[in-house]
């Protein structure tokens, strides 16, 4: 038996959509709303009908022949993604986010493309675009349809204006106060806006230069072979680690066994620039605090390796991650992704943060004056937070062992989060015993501070990157730690005891780029000695 095909008007096609879309994919928006109206129900409708008739307003741009239906399942694909991740994780749509998807690589982007995901799409998704293949689609002739969409789209938009007109005040004051909470979960808009506006910020870069920045940069104590030794220092930068989860900052679990073991300061009050590696990364290694800094700022400036560079240091990034997010531009980097092949520490596309540690120490006969090396960590990248650590170093079990954290307790998945952390605390406490082993050669030191931290259920909220000035302490508080050996701390004219004081004292991203140029005792005009964290506890001033 062969079904007719259904006949449908182009301009109803769109009405059906733009009903599915505003019911189907803004639920996350509309629960806020009304949570945050206290329930007042008539309110968050009048939101809802206002999304929908500025839906359907999109919808009817596309209405032509040969146009509608990629448009319609493209609206359809793009919301049904969108709204898997506000519904399952939390997030906002933002700009930020759409890049943190640009620049994912593939082993990551397919921890999330999960079986789960894609069951979703294809029945939120999939069939719904079938739907609009199959149907026939009635059109009016060219110039009628123009006038009559451009009266539909006049009429909605003006009928939108006069439901929000209704009671205005509450939606204006509920849209200063909460903008980017309602506007990140609005279903297409948030995905479209947000990506529209990141080519346009990407479109802008591709004009920046990066400028000169501490050309004058000296070292007080250069390497001089035979008198003293070469002077090295590893800053780790860790990935998605959340402060409240190391033992060292009064966690239930023991993290920290290893380093504990080690004599590290601990810094138990450290904030990030970001909740994101996209701004993270750049911010700490850029000359600008977080209330200054600006993707703009950062691109079209060098910052803290390359004004090692200009003293004559050798700075060196070694990448575990999704790159260096333009820092290591001008300086040598080494890609782990580039290195798989054989390795027993990578499978997948992705390694093991053994690597590091692997790699750091085949490259210490190389370094041939005073040497500054960046480890990017894979760290607690979730959702596949199991990936990251190998299966002997699992601690806390149960564990999930999946990225669809619905498959999951909350209890596995705290425990697979924890066990990242321990398998951290373990690659910092090996790096610790690489440098001690070659302190016949090096006076050496190892910053260990993560990019941003990570939310585990807390207020319903997973993974990271919402924006800044909402965003949860468990994103923005970071773990940051210090080692130095004996020589390094001789060097510098540190004094052990003052260091131990410094625990307790406020950190953040900012300091890194000063704390650094001082450990490395380079002289140069961007060097601010307040922001360097060390600085009190450098010469006869410090208590001993």
């Amino acid at each position: 038996m062969k079904f007719k095909r259904i006949s449908v008007a182009s301009n109803l096609l769109c009405f059906i959509t733009a009903i599915y879309i505003t019911v189907f994919f803004n639920r996350a928006a509309f629960v806020f709303i009304a949570d945050y109206l206290k329930e007042d129900f008539l309110s968050t409708g009048i939101i809802a009908a206002t999304l929908f008739l500025l839906t359907y307003c999109l919808l009817v741009l596309f209405s032509a022949p040969y146009l509608i239906k990629p448009a319609l399942i493209f609206f359809v694909t793009v919301s049904a993604s969108a709204a898997y991740f506000i519904d399952h994780f939390g997030v906002l749509i933002t700009p930020n986010m759409i890049e943190n998807a640009a620049t994912t690589t593939r082993a990551e982007s397919g921890h999330l493309m999960n079986a789960h995901f894609v069951t979703n799409m294809l029945l939120y998704a999939g069939l719904p675009s079938l739907l609009i293949i199959w149907v026939e689609i009635r059109h009016r002739p060219f110039v009628q349809k123009l006038w009559v969409n451009t009266l539909l789209i006049s009429g909605c938009l003006i009928a939108g204006v006069a439901l929000l007109l209704t009671n205005f005040g509450t939606f204006s004051s509920m849209f200063r106060e909460k903008k980017a909470e309602i506007t990140g979960r609005l279903n297409p808009l948030a995905p479209l806006s947000s990506t529209i506006r990141y080519f346009v910020k990407v479109n802008d870069e591709r004009t920046y230069i990066a400028q000169p920045l501490g050309t004058d940069a000296v070292q007080t104590k250069p390497h001089q072979e035979g008198s003293n030794k070469k002077r090295l220092t590893v800053i780790v930068v860790g990935e998605t680690a959340r402060a409240q989860n190391f033992s060292f900052n009064n966690y239930y679990r023991d993290t920290n066994p290893m380093l504990r073991e080690r004599d590290v300061l601990n810094f138990t009050d450290v904030s990030s620039c970001g909740t994101e590696t996209s701004v993270s990364v750049p911010c700490m290694f850029s000359p600008f605090p977080r209330t200054e800094y600006s993707s703009k700022k950062f691109r079209q400036s060098e910052n803290l390796l390359d004004v090692l560079k200009h003293a004559g240091i050798q700075p060196l990034w070694v990448e575990n991650n999704t790159g260096s997010k333009r820092v290591a531009d001008r300086i040598e980097t080494i890609d782990m992704s580039q290195l798989q092949e054989g390795n027993p520490n990578c499978a997948g596309g992705e390694c093991y943060d053994q690597v590091l540690v692997d790699t750091l120490a085949s490259r210490l006969d190389s370094f041939k004056t005073n040497t500054v090396v960046v480890l990017h960590m894979l760290g607690s990248h979730g959702p596949a937070y199991y990936r990251r650590y190998p299966p002997e170093q699992e601690v806390f079990k149960p564990a999930c062992r999946t990225s669809n954290f619905a498959d999951c307790t909350q209890q596995e998945i705290v425990n697979a989060y924890d066990n990242t952390i321990a398998y951290t605390d373990k690659i910092l406490a090996e790096i610790i015993d690489l440098l001690k082993s070659r302190e016949g050669e090096f006076a050496s030191s190892m910053i260990y501070m993560s990019d941003h931290g990570e939310s585990l259920g807390e207020k319903g909220l997973y993974l990271h990157a919402m924006p800044y000035f909402i965003a949860p302490r468990e994103q923005t508080t970071i773990p940051f730690i210090s080692w130095f050996s004996p020589d390094f701390l001789k060097e510098n004219d540190l004094k052990q005891a003052c260091l131990k004081t410094l625990s307790d004292h406020p950190a953040s991203h900012d300091n890194l780029f000063h704390t650094v140029l001082g450990l490395m005792n380079v002289k140069t005009t961007v060097y601010d000695k307040d922001m360097d964290i060390f600085n009190s506890c450098r010469g006869d001033g410090a208590a001993s």
